[in-house]
């Protein structure tokens, strides 16, 4: 055999080699995807952000993807930091009473089913740590608000960011002389409200100032602050209730944009972020989908979720 007949024989294996190691690459992209699709039974997603357009709105498209999956045998969980009132309104639009699902509020301190309304599960503050939680806030110059029945009750909050979120959850507000004297009751959680930088230097201080105690300090967006008992997140509550419901860790899956959404795209077995998700958000999920413009919950429940 000639060189000129050697190299032809060489290339053409070395061509036979690249088309299977092609074909394999294929076959494995193929069994990976359809193995996540096989896995996605419950699919958790955050409202702001996430859910819904930066003008508060729920597209059609990604209503209806939401459905689809749904009626396909799908647990859709809503899975936001606000109040359960600031849920109902996309809720309905969902139709949720009607086609089942679950409701996660307060950053995990309650989970509803959304049929019934009933009350699973709650974590609330301990009111043993109110004391501690009042002398830092007054120390920092930090305005509380705290929660009755789903009733925003505070003595000193009253700057723009409070006032946005006291009217996008449509909440009743109990303004109080002395909030110190008035919480006797638990709260699922204490909001702080003000500028980024104010409550960027402010967390770490808060959170040094009750390091010992059983409570999670973070920041859900830029312009607020909370506190929650500790162990109470999105990701604690996405799991507690894929266990009610008998559903594995690598078999949910939940979107999000924020920082209160890092503990939910750690804990379940698919993490997405938005593409207008903060950067801590993205850095902690498994995929990136399209923004909340672009129907990007809708465009990764099709690609991961149950069919």
């Amino acid at each position: 055999m000639g060189k000129a007949d050697k190299k032809t024989v060489i290339h053409r294996i070395f061509s036979a080699i690249s088309r299977i190691d092609r074909a394999i690459c294929f076959a494995v992209q193929y069994i990976q995807q359809e193995v996540i699709v096989l896995k996605m039974k419950l699919a958790a997603v955050d409202i702001d952000g996430t859910l819904v357009t930066d003008k508060k709105e729920l597209l059609s498209e990604t209503k209806a993807d939401i459905q689809a999956f749904v009626r396909n045998g799908g647990v859709f969980v809503l899975a936001t930091g606000r109040p359960t009132p600031g849920i109902r309104r996309y809720a309905a639009e969902l139709d949720l009473a009607s086609l089942g699902g679950y409701v996660i509020s307060y950053n995990g301190a309650r989970t509803f089913q959304a049929k019934t309304n009933t009350l699973l599960f709650q974590k609330n503050i301990p009111v043993q740590c109110y004391s501690r939680i009042f002398d830092a806030a007054d120390k920092l110059d930090l305005a509380l608000t705290g929660y009755k029945n789903d009733i925003a009750v505070t003595q000193k909050a009253n700057d723009r960011y409070f006032q946005m979120e006291t009217t996008i959850n449509r909440l009743e507000i109990q303004r109080v002389p002395e909030l110190r004297a008035e919480m006797t009751y638990e709260t699922p959680k204490f909001l702080i409200t003000g500028e980024q930088d104010f409550l960027g230097d402010a967390e770490g201080k808060l959170r040094g100032m009750l390091s010992d105690l059983p409570l999670s300090v973070f920041r859900s967006e830029p312009f607020f602050l909370e506190i929650t008992a500790k162990g109470c997140d999105k990701g604690a509550a996405i799991l507690e209730l894929a266990k009610y419901l008998q559903i594995q860790q690598a078999e949910t899956m939940a979107c999000g944009d924020g920082f209160n959404d890092i503990t939910m795209l750690h804990a379940v077995g698919l993490g997405v972020a938005m593409a207008n998700a903060q950067m801590p958000a993205k850095s902690a999920a498994d995929y990136i989908t399209a923004s909340n413009a672009e129907n990007g919950v809708g465009k990764a429940l099709r690609k991961f979720a149950v069919e």
